[in-house]
Order: structure tokens, then sequence, then C-alpha cells
């Protein structure tokens, strides 16, 4: 999987200026992009509780708090490998969510994951299954000697 977390949505830097004033279908598309930005801003804190949860060992991890920390659970601490890739600009009126993402990834990268290949471990069960099936039948097949 890969997945893009764009970072916090500013109400600040986002604005619907069209220079007209305010309309009604402005208002509630307005309405509507707030909306979406609490949501994304909501889905980004459960990630870092989560994150932080698994990096100080906690008890309970809420992956249960939002569709993004459900969907990222095998990522997050799980059996995926994960990579973590940060961007962020040189511009200094940019430097607080420089800032801030540098410490989203360091937080990030403390997360130890378990990461196991499934194509191994059906290998190493159908292996267990073929020498079963291979002993059965040169036990009870008349002594046949066959290699699996």
């Amino acid at each position: 999987h890969l997945v893009d977390l764009a970072g916090s949505e500013c109400a600040k830097k986002a604005t619907l200026d069209d220079g007209s004033g305010h309309s009604s279908d402005k208002k509630t598309a307005w309405s509507d992009e707030d909306r979406e930005r609490k949501n994304i801003n909501q889905s980004l804190l459960t990630l870092g509780r989560v994150i932080t949860a698994l990096r100080d060992g906690t008890g309970r991890v809420p992956y249960r708090d939002s569709k993004l920390t459900r969907l990222l659970q095998d990522a997050l601490g799980g059996r995926c490998k994960t990579v973590v890739i940060a961007t962020i600009s040189p511009a200094l009126n940019a430097v607080e969510e420089t800032i801030s993402t540098l410490s989203y990834a360091e937080q990030a990268s403390g997360v130890k994951n378990r990461p196991v290949a499934t194509s191994l471990l059906r290998t190493i069960r159908l292996g267990g299954a073929l020498a079963d099936v291979g002993a059965t039948l040169s036990g009870g097949a008349g002594g046949s000697n066959m290699d699996w």
C-alpha cells in the first residue's frame, strides 16, 4: 500500500476567494471543506496517538479510532515492512511545518514492525504437507520411493 498523508490542513491557509463575496453555494462549499479539514486533522491526531502508543509500548493502541489507522494497522506495528518518506520545504515560511513533519517522522521511526513473508510461510506449510504426503505414499503404497 502507498498512503500519502498530505499533512494537517490549516484553516488559515485554506481560503475560498472568489472576489464576489459569499454566496450560499460558497458557504456550503466552505462548510464542506471545513468538515473535510476537521476529518483529516482528526485522522492525523489519531495516527499520532497510535504511533505514540506503539513507540512507548502502552497497553491499548487506538487503531479503531479512525478509518486511516484501521487501514494502516498492519503497517503500524504489524507484519508489513513500512517506509516513511517525509517531504519538507526549504522555504523560510514553512519552517513550522518542516519541524512538525520531521518530529512526526522521528516518532514514526520508533515503531518496530515484525514483517513476515507470507509466501515463505505458505512454502514452509506446503513443504511440510508434501513431506507428509511423500511419507504416506512411500510407507503405505507398496514401498514406492518418490522424491517430493
